[in-house]
């Protein structure tokens, strides 16, 4: 309850006309990845917020901004509302322009789950949203294939690896979808993996000068910050996200549509 008084009276001093979404496209190399999928083009949104403390105007820039870039698909990360079920009406109406020619697929976050999962749901379904809860989508580009799967949320729901993944044949690459990116650590090496793309820490929100972020929700610090990282085969890609908690700012830490160019590696 706290929290949410903080949110609101801070609220007005949020000055969002100032902040900046960044396009951020970064090329990531596949091992198998057939040429029929070279130069796929993935969109990717999290951490919107919708509250009190981000402004609707600011919601629907990023997804004018998800059109724009004109990818074949578009992948949402989860945290689409904040903690109050209130803010649940309209998140249909502002999700349903996103569209691209291989659909529009989600995960859901932690604090979908505060509110309850079953209002973001309802309207990711009305939106023509496609929930990955621990299922693949199989690509085709003629004969080739691409997985792109998701899983359910770290502090929330429970993951089956087996279900996400265990159906696609082990030549075809696999994309998975997680909200938190601790999951990165956790993934079982008897299933292959080799890009995850998650948000969730917005990439510490406010980067401090010397001190970096004083908060980052993750079990591994600053581990899985921001960024691109590789581990052995795999590789995970994590968004500092459009929106804000805690407090109606980002500071140091500019709000990012990702666009994700896969390559053959």
């Amino acid at each position: 309850m706290f929290g949410a008084f903080v949110e609101l009276v801070t609220a007005p001093f949020g000055f969002w006309h100032r902040q900046r979404l960044e396009v951020v496209t970064t090329e990531i190399g596949i091992a198998g990845l057939a040429p029929a999928f070279d130069g796929y083009r993935i969109a990717y949104l999290s951490d919107l917020h919708k509250s009190a403390i981000v402004p609707r105007w600011w919601l629907e820039r990023a997804v004018r901004s998800a059109i724009e870039v004109r990818p074949d698909l578009i992948a949402l990360g989860g945290d689409f509302v904040h903690d109050d079920v209130r803010y649940a009406p309209g998140l249909a109406e502002l999700l349903a322009p996103l569209a691209a020619p291989d659909g529009v697929v989600a995960v859901l976050g932690n604090h979908d789950h505060y509110i309850g999962p079953g209002h973001v749901r309802d309207a990711l379904r009305a939106a023509g949203i496609v929930e990955l809860l621990n299922v693949p989508k199989i690509l085709r580009r003629g004969d080739a294939e691409l997985a792109v799967a998701g899983v359910g949320d770290l502090q929330c729901e429970v993951i089956d690896f087996v279900a996400a993944v265990g159906s696609v044949p082990p030549h075809v690459p696999r994309i998975v979808l997680s909200h938190d990116p601790d999951v990165f650590a956790y993934w079982p090496a008897e299933h292959r993996l080799d890009l995850m793309i998650s948000g969730h820490t917005h990439g510490g929100q406010a980067y401090l000068p010397i001190l970096g972020p004083p908060f980052v929700p993750s079990q591994f610090g600053l581990r899985y910050l921001k960024g691109l990282f590789r581990e052995g085969e795999r590789q995970l890609y994590v968004s500092r996200g459009v929106g804000a908690s805690g407090v109606p700012f980002r500071w140091g830490c500019p709000a990012e549509l990702t666009v994700i160019v896969l390559r053959p590696s």
